[in-house]
């Protein structure tokens, strides 16, 4: 009996050590699984962030290919600004409710623009290259000459462009929608009646009091305009680029790019005035102002 009492005391026992040793590899076994799962986890999610990271550079790199580059810019003495190229164009005139800029060989048959005042007398400038007084110039008639340059006149719309101006006019205070249109058509009452300082004080005012209204780009192009028409070609560019720059989804891109071109040719740039242009009409091909590029590029 005793002998019988010792042999199932070291079966148990010898049993009892193998299911021991079971239990604790089980239990080894759950834990590493547990840590294997958190790292596929935790795996997944930097990559579910890092295919976030790299949808949001494609959209970012899109983006800035649709907006076309500008050339780097030297200073120019403003000297050259007195100087106008041939063929440079005159403003003319502007629709009365200050929506179009009329230049001399711009504008449409059969549309009447209010004239702009002469601009201011260049005593500044050196005595040989003082410009001939223009208060004698009469008014002209717009029906008389070509084609415009519309300001305002938008491109055919595009669908990301007016959810961006759909949100921006979310944003805008009650302010900006109630005043704006006023500001905007007085600061335009200044340009044409050539009191360019005023002007410029007016439409830079509205620009900071309404930076997110729809008028903002076209104040902003204004304000080159009032450069170009005192033939301030180096300031004009600077202007007519801070459109491209500040607001590269406005409808005033493709106008601006225009005029960077008309500066280009009147500070005597050739080879960018030609490549500018020749921008305008690639990337805007059924627009306005690639008309008037195209027509350019075409004059020797």
């Amino acid at each position: 009996m005793t002998c019988a009492r010792c042999l199932c005391l070291l079966l148990v026992v010898g049993c009892a050590t193998p299911m021991s040793s079971l239990r604790d590899d089980n239990r080894r076994l759950t834990q590493t699984v547990g840590e294997l799962r958190g790292d596929r986890r935790a795996q997944e999610r930097k990559l579910r962030e890092l295919e976030h990271e790299i949808a949001e550079l494609r959209a970012k790199a899109a983006s800035d290919a649709a907006v076309p580059s500008l050339p780097v810019e030297v200073a120019v003495p403003a000297a050259a600004a007195a100087v106008a190229a041939p063929g440079a164009p005159r403003v003319v005139g502007v629709t009365e409710d200050g929506t179009e800029i009329v230049y001399e060989g711009e504008a449409v048959v059969g549309r009447s623009a209010a004239p702009v005042a002469p601009s201011q007398d260049a005593s500044d400038e050196p005595p040989p290259r003082r410009a001939p007084p223009r208060s004698a110039v009469p008014p002209v008639d717009v029906p008389a000459v070509g084609d415009r340059l519309e300001v305002t006149r938008r491109i055919p719309p595009i669908t990301a462009r007016a959810q961006v101006r759909s949100k921006t006019r979310e944003h805008e205070s009650p302010g900006d929608r109630g005043d704006a249109p006023n500001d905007y058509r007085a600061a335009v009452e200044l340009v044409k009646a050539g009191k360019y300082d005023d002007a410029l004080a007016a439409l830079r005012g509205f620009i900071a009091g309404h930076p997110r209204h729809d008028y903002a780009d076209n104040a902003q192009y204004w304000i080159g305009e009032v450069f170009y028409a005192q033939k301030d070609y180096p300031r004009a560019l600077s202007e007519f680029r801070k459109v491209v720059e500040v607001y590269p989804r406005g409808n005033k891109v493709p106008d601006a790019l225009l005029k960077v071109g008309y500066c280009y040719q009147a500070l005597g740039q050739g080879e960018k005035a030609h490549a500018m242009l020749e921008q305008v009409v690639n990337l805007y091909p059924k627009s306005e102002p690639a008309v008037l590029a195209a027509k350019r590029l075409e004059t020797p």
